[in-house]
């Protein structure tokens, strides 16, 4: 009896430790947060995305940004690697073209083409296995 004891205590301890091997979720992607700011406050709502600038496996990422705060989990997260951000608020027109017939209300980019445009945008950053990976932006 002690002896069947033991081999099943032995593989119990195994089944547990494989089990807790097989579920990490070290997919070598990494957490990435910060904050946007426009004009001096906070952004209220917009999104932002991050686009790999190296062939070779990276994705790309993004997520809302609300309050002046963006974060994406590390489960979502991106690759180490060099990655083009673009920023985008988007909000209603006040005043409705003429002869307006459309379904819903036409938007308008807020913020400079140097961060909402994808074929613009300036803003480079690059994520490591290393740092903290936050990543903050001030749009005048």
């Amino acid at each position: 009896m002690k002896l069947f004891l033991m081999v099943h205590a032995k593989f119990y301890l195994m089944f547990c430790l494989l089990f807790c091997l097989g579920c990490s979720s070290s997919n070598g992607k990494l957490a990435v947060k910060g904050t946007v700011t426009f004009k001096g406050v906070n952004l209220a709502h917009g999104n932002i995305q991050f686009f790999p600038l190296e062939a070779v496996g990276g994705e790309s990422a993004g997520a809302m940004i609300k309050n002046g705060t963006y974060e994406i989990p590390g489960v979502h997260g991106l690759s180490p690697g060099r990655y083009k951000v673009v920023i985008s608020c988007a909000e209603e027109v006040k005043t409705l073209p003429k002869n307006f017939k459309g379904s819903s209300l036409p938007t308008e980019e807020k913020l400079p083409p140097e961060f909402s445009s994808f074929q613009n945008s300036t803003q480079v950053v690059q994520v490591t296995a290393q740092g903290k990976n936050v990543f903050d932006f001030l749009i005048p």
